[in-house]
């Protein structure tokens, strides 16, 4: 009797540890986890009417990511793209401490903004390498400067937070930061609470702008989903849909680099 209460313990054990994960094909579509197993990555940049997010992961998150999208004005530049990146545990994990990535540790890093600071970030059409952030931290409300500790301790789940970037090209930034956690995955999403600047000029105004992560547990990969989402304004003689395009491209690469290397 003793024999089998234990072996009945170790078997729900073992199935809550299998159900904590979850299968690229449960997620994406059949044809994206191809295109994910053979190039680790998909890139969609939206034509200007396209308002809908397209390849978000199929998750309890997923209605909440598709609703709550920026609202567009025609009359400005709306700017919407997506990626999905799936990377090896074993890469990650090559010259770490670590045996095995989990969902606590994902939360970690997509809260630990003062780790941000001195990111780099490789732009003007792959020429040029900067530092993205030339400070990061968290603070203690919105467009606050009263730097705090990185809310990393327990979950995630319903964590409401805020935090200041000096961007290289937007000057003084700061963004409301929203957190959902569940047993096998992490959403968290920047709204910036400030105007984005560029050459002096308001080019983002607040709660514009939407940044979105979401990270999940695939066994032994996981799989990343960015989004950037906005509508900045027309700027006489600019061609503001092009500077957003590069720069926020460029972006979206650097934190996909930035969060994988954090383990």
């Amino acid at each position: 009797m003793k024999k089998n209460v234990i072996s009945f313990v170790l078997a729900g054990i073992v199935a809550f540890s299998v159900n904590a994960q979850s299968k690229l094909e449960d997620l994406v579509s059949a044809e994206n986890a191809k295109k994910l197993r053979e190039t680790g990555r998909i890139e969609l940049i939206h034509e200007k009417e396209d308002f809908d997010l397209h390849i978000v992961p199929d998750c309890e998150y997923k209605a909440k990511i598709e609703k709550e999208v920026i609202a567009k004005d025609l009359k400005a530049v709306p700017f919407v793209a997506e990626f999905l990146y799936l990377v090896p545990k074993a890469d990650l994990l090559k010259g770490s401490n670590k045996t095995n990535i989990n969902v606590n540790d994902m939360s970690v890093v997509m809260r630990s903004i003062s780790k941000m600071k001195g990111m780099t970030y490789v732009h003007n059409n792959g020429k040029k390498t900067d530092v993205l952030y030339k400070e990061a931290y968290t603070i203690d409300g919105e467009n606050s400067l009263n730097k705090i500790a990185d809310k990393i301790e327990g979950s995630a789940d319903g964590l409401v937070s805020y935090c200041y970037q000096k961007d290289n090209t937007y000057g003084d930034t700061f963004y409301v930061l929203n957190y959902k956690e569940n047993s096998n995955s992490v959403y968290g999403t920047f709204l910036n609470t400030a105007p984005l600047q560029y050459l002096g000029v308001k080019a983002i105004m607040p709660r514009d702008m939407k940044i979105s992560i979401a990270s999940f547990d695939c066994g032994d990969s996981l799989l990343l989903y960015i989004a950037c989402d906005c509508n900045a304004k027309q700027v006489p003689l600019f061609n503001v849909r092009k500077q957003i395009l590069e720069s926020m491209t460029c972006r979206m690469e650097a934190i996909f680099k930035w969060f994988m290397g954090q383990f």
